[in-house]
């Protein structure tokens, strides 16, 4: 199987190659988009930090000193970050507490809420050309590979706001404009995406987000990325959320179409010939924390992203607890 996918996903160092080439050549562009994706990037590892502050240190000066221009995310998120000073900017940072893994990753504060700070109702709305999407003209730049991937055409974007390793945007046949609703096919596909990648890449997931459970752009994406140990969930025997293993495809698809029926909102984790189900709490049907912008896949697997450093210092195990327990079907 691994001489049918392109070599950008048959080794670790092959993707991370790749990723980090892209990020580089990306600061070549004068867009505030693309220097706020590669600075987001940057800030979350360490290394990659190193090699780029002084770039990015450099553009950052060059477009303050231009007309701010661009898409209204962009500029939103770009005039937050002229209040800051950038010498003090600082790389994400991580801990453990009480079975969490919290981690302190201040650029996620200026990430747009898009579509999760919407209400929802049902499984999914009708795709809209006028809203946010992957099609936008100015995004292809934020893309660092595209193209055949078993039947399928295939964009990898870079996360632009990352809280996971190497992680990316998988968007499926994103011309034909699939909201973000599973279908057995999708979900088919994801299973050999992620089986047939994790045979050079260990630890290689692709993660999903149902409407409703903190999905920010009605576009259908999964998130890819490389993780080399068990989220905080698998090691949790009496984990308080409803969640299943399932081996088989099928086994999965059926219990998935149970829960679209139900209208009942869930993340799906696709790892190694193994695919994780959480199901929680619509995000309308709860109030969450003000330290957190809620709760999608990671957090339901027992990960925590905070912006603040004061909070991420500072939260207890009891805090985290509480927030996790207003995801539980009452």
């Amino acid at each position: 199987m691994q001489d049918l996918i392109d070599p950008i996903f048959q080794s670790k160092q092959n993707l991370e190659t790749a990723f980090i080439d892209g990020l580089e050549s990306m600061l070549e562009n004068d867009e505030l988009g693309v220097f706020i994706l590669v600075l987001a990037n940057a800030l979350f590892d360490d290394k990659l930090w190193k090699i780029l502050k002084p770039a990015l240190a450099k553009k950052f000066e060059q477009l303050k000193s231009c007309p701010i221009t661009g898409a209204t995310d962009d500029v939103d998120v770009f005039n937050q970050l002229t209040k800051l000073n950038f010498d003090e900017l600082e790389v994400t940072q991580w801990r453990e507490i009480g079975g969490f893994e919290l981690q302190y990753n201040p650029l996620r504060a200026l990430r747009p809420q898009r579509m999760s700070a919407t209400k929802t109702k049902g499984m999914s709305i009708a795709f809209d050309e006028n809203g946010f999407h992957f099609n936008k003209p100015f995004l292809q730049k934020e893309s660092f590979w595209e193209g055949q991937f078993f039947s399928k055409k295939v964009s990898l974007l870079y996360n632009k706001f990352p809280f996971a390793p190497l992680h990316g945007l998988v968007v499926v046949e994103r011309e034909q404009q699939h909201p973000q609703l599973l279908t057995f096919e999708l979900h088919q596909f994801a299973w050999m995406m992620a089986n047939s990648v994790s045979i050079g890449i260990p630890g290689f997931s692709l993660a999903y987000n149902a409407y409703g459970a903190y999905a920010s752009v009605n576009h259908f994406h999964l998130q890819c990325f490389v993780r080399e140990k068990p989220l905080p969930l698998e090691n949790d025997k009496k984990y308080p959320l409803v969640h299943y293993w399932f081996e088989a495809l099928s086994d999965a698809w059926e219990f998935i179409e149970a829960l679209h029926r139900d209208e009942q909102p869930y993340h799906l984790i696709y790892q190694n010939n193994k695919i994780l189900c959480v199901v929680r709490q619509r995000q309308d049907d709860y109030i969450h924390a003000d330290w957190t912008a809620g709760y999608a896949w990671y957090e339901a697997c027992g990960g925590v992203s905070t912006a603040n450093i004061d909070n991420f210092k500072n939260l207890d195990e009891t805090e985290l607890k509480e927030e996790l327990n207003k995801l539980i079907i009452k």
